[in-house]
C-alpha cells in the first residue's frame, strides 16, 4: 500500500479500533474532547489577560473553556454512570490487584488491554480528573477575573498548574494509545 493511501486509511482504522473500547457515542465524544483540548494548548500560549481586559486569542481560549467545561462534565457522567467510581479508581478501596497484574504485565513488555480496576482503567480515571480539574479551574478563575476578585491570580496559577497534569496526561495517555494502535494494525489489519 501506498504511503498516501496509508494516511488515508488511518482515520477510518482508528475509529474502527476505538470501537473495541468505546461506544459511537463516546468516541465522538472523545475525539471532540481531544481536539477542544489541542485547540486549548494552541491558543493558551497566544494569551493576553490583564485586570483591563484580554486579547482576541484570550476570549477564544475563555469561551472554547466553557464548552470544554460541558464537554467534560458529559465524559465524566457518561463515563461514570456507565463503569461507576471504582472500575476508574479501584486503589480508593484498596483494590490494586489488577493494577498489579497489569503493571508486571507490562514490565515483561506485554500490551495491557482496558479491564474493569486495570492499569489502563485507572489512568483514565486519573485523565478525567485532570481534565476537570483544569476546566473548572479556569472557570472559577474566569468568573473571579471578571468580578475583579483578589483571588483570581490564586485560581489562574492553580489552573496553569492543573493544564501542566493534563498536559503530562495527554501525551502519555496519547501516545500508549496510539502505540496500541500501531501494534494491532501490525497484528490485525495487516493480515
Amino acid at each position: 500500500m501506498e504511503i498516501q493511501a496509508c494516511i488515508k486509511a488511518q482515520p477510518a482504522l482508528l475509529w474502527r479500533f476505538m470501537g473495541f473500547f468505546q461506544t459511537p457515542f463516546l468516541r465522538a465524544l472523545h475525539a471532540l474532547v481531544v481536539l477542544f483540548v489541542i485547540l486549548q494548548l494552541c491558543s493558551s500560549a497566544l494569551m493576553a489577560v490583564t485586570p483591563d481586559g484580554a486579547s482576541v486569542t484570550a476570549w477564544y481560549h475563555l469561551l472554547a473553556g466553557m464548552g470544554l467545561c460541558a464537554l467534560s462534565l458529559i465524559l465524566a457522567i457518561y463515563s461514570l454512570g456507565r463503569h461507576g467510581l471504582k472500575y476508574f479508581f479501584p486503589y480508593l478501596w484498596g483494590d490494586v490487584d489488577q493494577i498489579r497484574k497489569d503493571l508486571a504485565a507490562s514490565l515483561r513488555g506485554r500490551m495491557v488491554a482496558p479491564r474493569p480496576g486495570g492499569l489502563a482503567t485507572s489512568v483514565q480515571g486519573l485523565g478525567l480528573g485532570a481534565l476537570l480539574l483544569t476546566a473548572f479551574s479556569g472557570l472559577i478563575w474566569f468568573c473571579l477575573w471578571r468580578d475583579a476578585s483578589s483571588a483570581a491570580p490564586a485560581w489562574r496559577a492553580a489552573h496553569e498548574c492543573a493544564a501542566w497534569l493534563l498536559i503530562v496526561y495527554f501525551i502519555g495517555h496519547g501516545g500508549m494509545a496510539l502505540l496500541h494502535f500501531y501494534v494491532w494494525q501490525r497484528r490485525v489489519v495487516k493480515k
